[in-house]
């Protein structure tokens, strides 16, 4: 119907931006960034694939992930993927990133940083964390009923940003929202644990709920996390 479709455009503004190594992407992942698009109204959400983050070690190469972000959004006309941390050589860190997405975006796109609940804890670890917001919202994802937990430094320098999720795109950035999902049991270290430790039958079968049908796919056609036997 040509009003509704309207009406959706009108009201979603700016750029979710979904970091991490995904190795491999899950369901988790993905229904943060459903999450994002319906509590944030976001005109849509971006993974941005790191091929080196500096606080994981990473053996997956960066290509297979990509392509498995590519069969898990396959689906999704409101996700993609951004590569430019991929791009880039030697450790990602965040803030190289925002800069350089809000200089070739220019200032006016609402940008907004998705965080989950292990990254906001650890967020005053994060290289030059007081200068995001000169550049993007941040969005804290609340997964377990609970709101995300940071040191008490963090805390008081985000309070006074703090506004309602539907408000966090009304400025290009320095602000900062809470949105909600389900909870959700997947994760990555134990999806590759179990590849490696189970023949990929057994594996597929323990992790239906938690992976795409085409990432699980092409997990097992290209023996991913396999550990030669």
């Amino acid at each position: 119907m040509p009003g509704a479709s309207m009406s959706t455009s009108i009201f979603r503004r700016g750029i979710g931006l979904l970091g991490g190594s995904f190795d491999p992407v899950h369901n988790g992942h993905l229904a943060v960034a459903r999450g994002a698009l319906r509590e944030l109204r976001l005109a849509r959400v971006d993974f941005l694939p790191a091929p080196a983050p500096w606080q994981k070690d990473v053996l997956t190469p960066v290509t297979r992930r990509i392509a498995m972000i590519q069969a898990a959004i396959e689906d999704e006309p409101l996700m993609g993927i951004n590569l430019i941390e991929a791009m880039r050589q030697g450790p990602t860190y965040t803030i190289d990133t925002l800069r350089a997405l809000r200089s070739s975006l220019g200032a006016s796109l609402p940008l907004v940083l998705i965080i989950g609940a292990d990254q906001w804890e650890n967020f005053h670890t994060w290289k030059c964390w007081r200068d995001f917001l000169d550049f993007a919202n941040l969005a804290l994802c609340n997964r377990n009923g609970a709101p995300p937990k940071t040191s008490a430094e963090v805390e008081a320098w985000a309070a006074p940003r703090r506004v309602p999720a539907l408000r966090l795109t009304e400025t290009p950035c320095g602000s900062i929202a809470e949105f909600s999902i389900p909870p959700h049991e997947a994760n990555s270290s134990r999806i590759r644990r179990v590849f490696s430790s189970k023949n990929k039958y057994e594996a597929l079968r323990e992790l239906e709920a938690w992976l795409p049908v085409s990432v699980a796919a092409l997990i097992s056609r290209h023996n991913i996390y396999s550990t030669p036997k």
